[in-house]
């Protein structure tokens, strides 16, 4: 005897598709069966490596089970159980990464009393886009500011302070959007700055029974000149978001999470610290369906664009 999962719906499968299939089971004597069922899981794992020990982890986010038939005595032939599963709205992309991945399946079981049941499975891709109108509670759509400042030491003596301001217009961008950002820098100190440089950066983050991991990947940077000593200077830069970079939609997900860093920092000569200035930024497929008055998407108008004196 032998079973076999097959599916009649091609293709990526996307939230809320039905998902059609078979389980084929080819007798060659009779068989008792206890039942036959099948189920469509979603689960998340996480596998984590050291020089000595292997640290693991899974959560299973969507289980739906269906019994295809009861207690039966099989013929000798092929034999067709039909299923179909409704995909949910509020899932997870498939993602396989070093460090973790997140797969569908669809597994079905042969149940044979006293015996070993014959089981059989499928992966499934699952493509599900980041879309803002699904998590407006997590998007600021008004101007919103970061700040940092630091004490600069010459000789063990206090050389003046650096401020930054970093603003920007949204916390939530649509691949290949132009953020509008401002950033302000009060230089007070007696050391010149070299580079003001803009940084977004994908922070990958995975846990599991003991163990963390974290992968940090660069994605866009964009530089500016410096200020002198005792001046102070605002920056206005059209900060390009990649557009042919992969984002992934982890919603239920527990164990493996990713985070859009955007970085300002005021580099500073090799004896000093810079300045850093952080904003976790959302980045997404599909914008806002709306754009009211009251809730615009750009900058102020009180952003223009600097002098330069």
């Amino acid at each position: 005897m032998s079973c076999k999962v097959v599916l009649d719906t091609t293709g990526r499968l996307h939230p809320g598709d039905t998902l059609y299939g078979r389980v084929v089971c080819n007798v060659t004597s009779n068989q008792c069966v206890r039942e036959i069922r099948c189920k469509l899981v979603g689960k998340e794992q996480t596998i984590i490596k050291s020089a000595k020990d292997t640290f693991e982890a899974q959560n299973e986010f969507l289980i739906v089970k269906m019994t295809l038939i009861g207690e039966v005595t099989l013929e000798p032939r092929q034999h067709e159980y039909p299923f179909c599963f409704t995909l949910p709205k509020n899932i997870p992309s498939t993602l396989e990464m070093e460090f973790g991945c997140i797969k569908y399946c669809v597994k079905a079981t042969v149940d044979i009393p006293y015996s070993f049941d014959y089981v059989d499975e499928i992966t499934l891709p699952v493509e599900v886009p980041v879309d803002f109108n699904n998590i407006q509670d997590e998007l600021q759509l008004k101007p919103i500011t970061f700040s940092n400042e630091k004490t600069v030491c010459c000789l063990c003596c206090t050389g003046g302070e650096i401020s930054m301001n970093l603003q920007l217009e949204k916390n939530g961008f649509i691949l290949g959007e132009i953020a509008k950002v401002q950033i302000e820098v009060k230089n007070m100190s007696r050391v010149n700055i070299e580079q003001i440089m803009l940084t977004l950066t994908r922070i990958w983050d995975y846990k599991s029974e003991g163990r963390k991991e974290r992968i940090k990947e660069i994605m866009a940077t964009e530089t500016e000149t410096g200020t002198d000593a005792h001046t102070q200077r605002t920056y206005l830069i059209q900060f390009k978001i990649p557009q042919e970079i992969s984002i992934h939609n982890l919603v239920k997900c527990i164990l493996i999470k990713e985070t859009f860093r955007l970085r300002a920092e005021v580099l500073l000569p090799l004896t000093h610290r810079d300045l850093v200035v952080d904003a976790i930024v959302k980045l997404g497929h599909i914008p806002l369906k709306y754009s009211t008055h009251k809730d615009k998407l750009l900058l102020p108008s009180s952003l223009e664009e600097p002098s330069k004196d």
